[in-house]
């Protein structure tokens, strides 16, 4: 008689929520909760609609409940780690997240609200201040430590993320997670033995430590690569899960022993498990275009700051892959010029314009500059000028060139192909690199990318200069002395040799840049090209006049 009651109960909750009267399906809910303290659903319920009337902070302890009482449902977890988020709770929500993410991987709610969490920079700085307040009492406290050594490393305070996660590998070299993250800090400094061996001893400890064996997998040489590979083919059969980076890992192997041919199939495995979880909107993408453009309309005076401050900001963009780290390293390489990095700044305070469709005005573009400056990370005293090389600058040029009257725009090009190649035959997790992925994707996001720099060509005309990695690799010197007259600096020759340069990577091209500059990864796709089909037919070849993708 009680559980008919209870259904009952529950039904007409849940037909009041259908119906939009939320009041009252709250209150049958919250009913159920008093009369059957242990259904589940009715917390459940009583979360959803206080959600959906935004009282994130009451939702709460419905879903601790509810997850409590059914640990194995995911959609409790989802909806738990959503209102900590929303109530701004953003260092509890990341925990909750990850932890809960290796219960359920892949799950797509849980990713979309870690994304939201990692796309804000913000939020890092949230966690920074959390984790810095409590260390005051306890400076040693190895997992604050670790926290905010991971958020200083989001935001780009590299030598503050060192400090952090150096101090808290003296203080508990026995922890994997803690020894990992050092070992990958390692390798951004150049010191790959050294990441290497940590990575080796977390192996011994742990074979199937699914990040150890994807680091690892993109450090060994060919001969060691055998060897490894069946370290992680076991991990994949032990795993009841897909996951990706151990399907990447392997692909990496494949490649390094077989060749990249060999290799493609793999590679579409690893993307297609990554996909899934974290899909790409090409016409929220095409929506969002459409709003920036729209605040800087060509032909239109562009709202401008009026102080033009010092050190010069210079902003290297293009597409990932395209050689905008490359660029960083080579004019970092000058001794008076300040490499930054991927910075969030520029998204991060442009968000609300690009969300809410609010006009940028002057003052908007006085205020975006000083939080700038004032957020970015410290560089070394005298520096004349700093770098930027956030790649997806390149949506949002006109925040940048009118926050700053005298910084300098360099835009990388290079053959969608090789492009396109390079992402898809690396893992890129990040929410804002969804499209790396997949195919279509790849070829709808570059063309995305053009129409941007046509837009901003338009509008802004010759701050922006145009750098075709393929002209920049076969004659650096001319390249780098037309990059350094245009950014008004003085040339060294310095900056030819990129890989002398001992700033830390901490992109995709990790390696790349530590060898001297090179050719030979030109028209590499040629080799592949069977199994890049759906990107090649997706390419705009009137976006592309300088490649002939016809």
């Amino acid at each position: 008689m009680q559980n008919q009651t209870a259904k009952t109960l529950k039904g007409k909750a849940v037909a009041a929520l259908e119906a939009g009267k939320l009041q009252q399906a709250l209150k049958k809910a919250q009913l159920g909760v008093k009369k059957f303290p242990k259904e589940s659903d009715f917390h459940a319920i009583s979360g959803f609609v206080l959600t959906e009337l935004k009282q994130y902070k009451k939702s709460i302890p419905h879903f601790v409940e509810a997850s409590r009482m059914k640990p194995e449902d995911p959609q409790f977890v989802e909806n738990l780690a959503n209102a900590l988020m929303q109530t701004g709770q953003i260092p509890k929500a990341l925990e909750y997240t990850e932890q809960k993410l290796e219960q359920f991987p892949n799950n797509k709610e849980l990713t979309r609200v870690l994304d939201e969490i990692h796309l804000k920079g913000f939020n890092w700085r949230m966690i920074i201040e959390h984790a810095s307040k409590r260390l005051e009492s306890d400076p040693d406290d190895v997992n604050l430590l670790s926290k905010r050594a991971r958020a200083y490393s989001k935001i780009g305070f590299v030598d503050d993320h060192s400090r952090d996660i150096g101090r808290a590998y003296e203080l508990a070299p026995d922890n994997l997670q803690i020894a990992f993250r050092k070992s990958v800090n390692l390798h951004q400094s150049g010191d790959k033995q050294g990441s290497k061996e940590i990575l080796q001893r977390i192996l011994s400890e742990a074979p199937e430590h699914s990040a150890a064996l994807f680091q690892m997998s993109s450090m060994v040489s060919g001969e060691d690569a055998q060897k490894l590979l069946g370290a992680v083919e076991t991990a994949i059969f032990n795993n009841d899960n897909d996951q990706e980076n151990l399907e990447f890992a392997k692909a990496q192997l494949i490649s390094k022993i077989d060749g990249l041919g060999a290799a493609m199939p793999q590679f579409s495995r690893a993307n297609a498990i990554q996909h899934d979880s974290n899909p790409y909107d090409a016409a929220e993408e095409e929506e969002k275009l459409n709003r920036i453009t729209g605040l800087f309309p060509v032909g239109e005076e562009v709202p401008e700051a009026e102080l033009s401050e010092s050190p010069t900001p210079i902003f290297v963009l293009g597409q990932p892959r395209s050689g905008t780290t490359l660029m960083e390293m080579m004019l970092s390489s000058a001794p008076d010029i300040a490499g930054c990095g991927e910075l969030t700044l520029g998204a991060d305070l442009s968000r609300n314009f690009e969300e809410d469709d609010k006009r940028f005005k002057d003052a908007d573009a006085a205020e975006f500059a000083e939080q700038f400056r004032k957020l970015m990370p410290p560089i070394p005293e005298g520096s004349v000028a700093f770098v930027d090389k956030m790649p997806h600058n390149y949506q949002r040029v006109g925040f940048l060139l009118a926050a700053f009257p005298n910084a300098k725009v360099i835009n990388m090009l290079r053959d969608p192909r090789d492009v396109g190649l390079s992402k898809w035959i690396r893992r890129f997790p990040a929410g804002g690199m969804r499209y790396a992925s997949n195919l279509k994707s790849i070829a709808h996001s570059a063309n995305m990318y053009r129409r941007y720099m046509a837009h901003w060509n338009a509008v802004f005309g010759d701050r922006i200069l145009t750098v075709p990695y393929e002209k920049l690799v076969a004659d650096p010197k001319t390249y780098s002395q037309q990059v350094a007259a245009f950014c008004e600096l003085e040339w060294t020759d310095s900056m030819m040799r990129p890989e002398e340069n001992t700033k830390q990577v901490r992109t995709a091209s990790i390696d790349q840049v530590r060898n001297k500059i090179s050719t030979k990864s030109i028209g590499g796709w040629q080799s592949v090209s069977e199994h890049l089909q759906p990107m090649l037919d997706g390419f705009d070849p009137t976006l592309w006049p300088e490649y002939d993708l016809g």
